[in-house]
């Protein structure tokens, strides 16, 4: 793809990623080589935080036992639900405290494997959840953590940012050595997800790709891996949902390359994502596909040819216009099955004064490159009633 724009180099520039990424089928099965020769953890007590559905569809019995056969004694723990509140974790930590366990291996969606990064960082530091929320610097350090996603869409196995509910309110915990030591991706515990599941946890991952690409962060490292993500998931993700395992790995693979451009920061898009969940709960990844082409429009004010970049990108090559680029991301989402205006959503217009106040307040994105107002947050949530993503596009238009 050939273009003109070249993200910022400055020279503050971080790009995160584990320091060893394994892939294939059954590779989730070599855990216990992985505790040994990656982490120096031989033996002792360990923790494996698990999805329960993954659990159910008999998935994780292979792994705990691959891992009782090289000796480790394995303490499976489960119940972090869709949105883990500090309460879980909490308790899952102080029984870890108490049994002396020596490395978290997570294995599950984001909610899981946010969850086993803060239980490995509180396993070395004293405190609870609520007390290490924002950016935090562990004295103690975290400690050692695999990461195995069952999911194609958080790029969490990735990320520096965990997210735990404390008090009814989602709160981001945000720390460099929350990105694993190794992170291990596994097509065949991707394998059985439903196709709805595939859809948006995949549009998770766009959101994902396509909003580090716009952070006011963006490195050259966080830039490439946005483009590969966004091409791998326009590419596969509407088959994906429908069943084809080859489009299902390849989305996995494109999750993970958005978790690793996550770490330049979302923007606005996420910020909407967490009002409309608010307003009506539902996946995370519903969420971020509603709120996608509204943070495109709102966001279209970018420099030229990373405009053109990112609506090529979304459009497989076939406009340069954002506002095409965000309708495709709309439709892409209706194919699937999503909901695309707050109706379909089961959000009342009375709604939007009441979003856009919570996301002016609670959660401002310093690495949009746009600022977040009421008046014109507002009137996107407005936007949302009925899908009018040309209406959208009137807001920051200039």
């Amino acid at each position: 793809m050939s273009h003109t724009w070249r993200p910022p180099v400055a020279p503050a520039s971080v790009f995160l990623s584990p320091g060893v990424v394994i892939g294939g089928n059954n590779s989730s099965l070599e855990l216990a080589s992985v505790l040994a020769a990656q982490l120096g953890v031989k033996d002792g007590p360990i923790l494996l935080a698990i999805d329960d559905a993954v659990k159910s569809a008999g998935l994780i019995a292979p792994v705990e036992a691959a891992l009782q056969d090289a000796g480790y004694a394995v303490q499976l723990r489960g119940g972090f639900g869709a949105e883990p509140t500090d309460e879980i974790v909490n308790a899952v930590a102080n029984e870890a405290r108490s049994n002396n366990v020596q490395a978290v291996i997570g294995v599950g969606g984001g909610s899981v494997l946010d969850s086993a990064k803060l239980v490995a960082l509180l396993l070395k530091n004293e405190g609870l959840c609520a007390d290490w929320t924002g950016v935090v610097e562990p004295a103690n350090g975290v400690a050692p953590l695999v990461l195995v996603p069952t999911t194609c869409g958080t790029g969490a196995e990735a990320t520096r940012i965990a997210m735990v509910t404390i008090g009814g309110n989602k709160r981001a915990s945000s720390c460099s050595l929350y990105v694993p030591r190794v992170a291990v991706l596994d097509p065949v515990l991707v394998s059985s997800l439903p196709g709805k599941v595939v859809a948006a946890t995949g549009m998770d991952a766009l959101a994902h790709a396509t909003e580090a690409l716009m952070s006011a962060t963006a490195s050259p490292l966080s830039a490439h891996h946005s483009l590969r993500a966004i091409e791998l998931l326009v590419d596969h993700l509407e088959a994906a949902s429908q069943g084809d395992q080859e489009a299902l790995g390849q989305v996995l693979w494109a999750s993970h390359f958005a978790g690793q451009a996550l770490n330049a920061g979302v923007v606005l898009g996420h910020s909407l994502a967490y009002c409309l969940a608010h307003a009506n709960p539902m996946p995370h990844g519903v969420s971020c596909a509603m709120a996608l082409p509204y943070c495109i429009a709102y966001n279209q004010n970018l420099e030229p040819s990373l405009a053109k970049l990112i609506a090529n990108a979304l459009t497989a090559g076939q406009s340069n216009d954002l506002q095409v680029a965000a309708k495709s991301v709309a439709e892409l989402a209706g194919r699937m099955g999503l909901p695309t205006t707050l109706a379909d959503a089961g959000i009342g217009e009375d709604k939007t004064s009441s979003m856009a106040q919570l996301c002016v307040a609670d959660y401002q994105r310093p690495t949009n490159p746009e600022p977040m107002t009421l008046e014109a947050v507002h009137s996107l949530f407005d936007a949302m009633i009925s899908g009018d993503i040309a209406g959208a596009f009137s807001v920051t238009a200039r």
